[in-house]
């Protein structure tokens, strides 16, 4: 069987706006809705219209979040393990992430990924936090325009450069920041680009009901596994400020072969395990040749 170039699958609840413009950029890239599935964590009828024409999953939401982080990397790991069997490469991403060819390659991204020599069964981008600098991006973020224009800063972020493009089944055992027994292999050719930070009203109003979701978990005493959704405001305030106080000199090809080298030498060095302390760069600014990129 000859299998389809290129598939993306992500999971969602509620973030209509976000969705859509998901949908919309990773459907150029696969050449089609087709190629995409979209995993609703609880029935939405929304995400059913804005997702019209992808494939289609709808999981039941668990108020009490019991095993939520595991029981999810199970099922998308499970369903990139089906879905290798019909696609060269399928891309696992977070509904706030998106993925991006660097202003170097000159063909697509399925063709990239097919002459890409791949060491383990997944390559990670370079994965780029977006981060609202205020002061000089003062109107809040229109999703339905090009994201990068209007956003220019951010940091390269070890946290986003995950093994998501997988071209085998990934093994037990990881999760979406790392892979059991798997090298770390950063292509600085590709980046993720992350929105989290992109807007601060976005963010703030997101935060805030990420951290009600956990309260809820941890009020039912659940063992959810989730990290760092408590502390998202904290997280967001800080990043702008180091956005703020930043000269923000443009970002650069040997930023990103020296970020990909260093995080793959830091991982090596721990012995698979990462760093976060390490893990990111100093504020950059995206060059004018990333604009309308996302």
């Amino acid at each position: 069987m000859t299998r389809a170039p290129l598939a993306f699958v992500t999971m969602v609840r509620g973030d209509h706006a976000m969705l859509d413009k998901w949908v919309g950029h990773h459907a150029a890239l696969a050449g089609g809705r087709d190629a995409l599935t979209v995993i609703s964590h609880g029935a939405d009828p929304r995400h059913d219209r804005l997702a019209r024409g992808c494939s289609r999953l709808t999981i039941p939401f668990d108020p009490a979040g019991d095993g939520f982080e595991p029981r999810r990397m199970a099922l998308l790991h499970g369903l990139v393990a089906g879905l290798t069997g019909y696609f060269r490469h399928v891309v696992v991403l977070d509904c706030d992430e998106f993925l991006i060819a660097g202003p170097q390659l000159s063909g697509s991204l399925a063709d990239h990924l097919d002459c890409r020599a791949f060491e383990g069964v997944a390559l990670s981008p370079v994965g780029l936090d977006l981060i609202h600098r205020p002061s000089l991006e003062p109107e809040a973020l229109d999703l339905t325009r090009p994201v990068i224009g209007q956003r220019r800063h951010g940091v390269l972020h070890a946290a986003y450069s995950k093994p998501c493009i997988f071209r085998a089944p990934p093994p037990a055992g990881g999760n979406q920041h790392r892979l059991k027994g798997q090298p770390w292999q950063i292509d600085p050719d590709l980046m993720l680009v992350h929105l989290r930070h992109a807007d601060r009203g976005m963010a703030t109003r997101t935060g805030r009901a990420r951290m009600r979701t956990v309260a809820a978990f941890d009020a039912a005493g659940s063992d959810h596994r989730i990290g760092t959704w408590s502390d998202r405001l904290v997280r967001l305030e800080s990043a702008i400020a180091r956005v703020e106080s930043s000269p923000c000199p443009d970002l650069t090809r040997a930023d990103l072969t020296g970020f990909a080298a260093r995080q793959r030498a830091i991982h090596d060095e721990r012995g698979g395990a990462l760093d976060w302390k390490r893990g990111q760069s100093a504020p950059l600014r995206l060059p004018d040749s990333y604009l309308g990129r996302v």
